[in-house]
């Protein structure tokens, strides 16, 4: 993600925060600091109350990771968000059962966070429950140990809640998805999970508006955006499905080969749409040379750099007989504009982004299959 940057790493998982997060972090110190009125000391424990909070989100989020791990799905990477965290995730496993505990385990790992935290409530001096609201609030807004740790207790147990709420994409929407899909076919399973979910936005919303609570309605905003986009993006699978890369698979393109400098893939570039080019040697495709490497090889060598030198080597194919919905993976996971179709190491073609996308509105449009039979 653009903005972010890597703070380490975790059973191969890249752990990333994005410039915005210190926006929350600011947040807390200028509560605790001003508003609860404790100035500096204040800032400095909103501060690290905030960061110990965002420990409990990534664990929260590993939670999750792990669980695809285990049914062979590839994570990528974390980013910690002012709303909480991103896990970009590589091969999702569609299973029903498998989707529900990858998401089941997130709001489990906060119920287990907070039971030793409860725990530590009751053996600390002091009560372990407030008598009152107001001795709760004292206790939450002011500097304490006992404070930080109700206030965490607190918070577990309030995300544990939240997301299991079955509105999609909330864990509990995926939840909610799983369990209909399989009673259901998965797109129609989706299109209900999203309408839902969207339906809780308007509600929440619609509360956070009239309580004046607005951070309400900033979740509200996000969850229906959410729920709108991957409810798109679970259709666009399923209209792909139905048809295969052999049906759509394009050969009219500029083949390179290793030796080829620079300078004349320039040549042509500039007479030509094609921004991608496959790069083969001797009838074996060896590599793809994209915009970006041609850029960047022009840059750090001139243009006397030859292909071979700049090419990507490692880049994802996908087989004329796959549906055409795994270029659509293909592409959304690994960020590449062009993906090469291969048969028996023979290139036959290349299938770019702007092609995909033209595929998806001639079958969006068309009320009868494109390729019958």
């Amino acid at each position: 993600m653009k903005w972010s940057f890597k703070i380490g790493r975790a059973f191969g998982i890249e752990l990333r925060v994005h410039i915005t997060f210190f926006l929350i972090v600011a947040w807390a110190a200028y509560v605790w600091g001003v508003s609860y009125g404790h100035g500096t000391a204040g800032a400095v424990y909103g501060s690290l109350l905030i960061l110990l909070l965002f420990v409990c989100v990534v664990i929260h989020e590993l939670s999750h990771s792990r669980m695809a791990q285990h049914y062979g799905a590839e994570v990528r990477s974390i980013t910690l968000l002012p709303i909480g965290g991103l896990a970009l995730l590589k091969d999702m496993p569609e299973d029903p059962r498998k989707e529900m505990w990858v998401s089941v385990v997130g709001p489990l790992s906060n119920i287990v966070i907070a039971i030793p935290l409860a725990l530590l409530l009751l053996a600390t001096p002091g009560r372990a429950v407030p008598e009152s609201a107001e001795g709760f609030l004292d206790l939450v807004t002011g500097i304490s140990l006992r404070g930080a740790v109700t206030y965490l207790f607190v918070i577990n147990i309030m995300l544990a809640l939240f997301n299991l709420i079955p509105a999609f994409p909330l864990d509990g929407g995926r939840v909610f998805r799983s369990i209909l899909a399989q009673h259901m076919p998965f797109p129609r399973a989706t299109r209900m999970a999203v309408v839902t979910g969207q339906l809780f936005a308007l509600f929440m919303a619609l509360a956070g508006i009239w309580l004046g609570a607005w951070i309400w309605v900033l979740i509200a905003i996000f969850i229906y955006l959410g729920a709108d986009a991957e409810g798109s993006q679970a259709e666009m699978k399923s209209k792909l499905s139905k048809l295969k890369v052999a049906d759509a698979v394009t050969g009219r393109m500029k083949v390179l080969s290793p030796e080829q400098s620079l300078g004349e893939v320039v040549s042509f570039t500039l007479h030509s749409y094609q921004e991608d080019f496959p790069v083969v040697n001797e009838g074996a495709l060896v590599g793809v040379l994209t915009r970006a490497d041609l850029i960047k090889g022009l840059g750090q060598g001139g243009t006397e750099t030859t292909v071979g030198e700049a090419m990507e080597t490692s880049f994802p194919v996908v087989s004329p007989d796959a549906p055409f919905s795994e270029v659509y993976d293909k592409i959304n996971q690994t960020r590449v504009k062009a993906v090469p179709v291969v048969d028996e190491g023979r290139l036959l073609g290349m299938v770019t982004l702007e092609h995909l996308s033209e595929v998806f509105m001639l079958i969006d449009s068309s009320r009868k299959p494109l390729f019958p039979g």
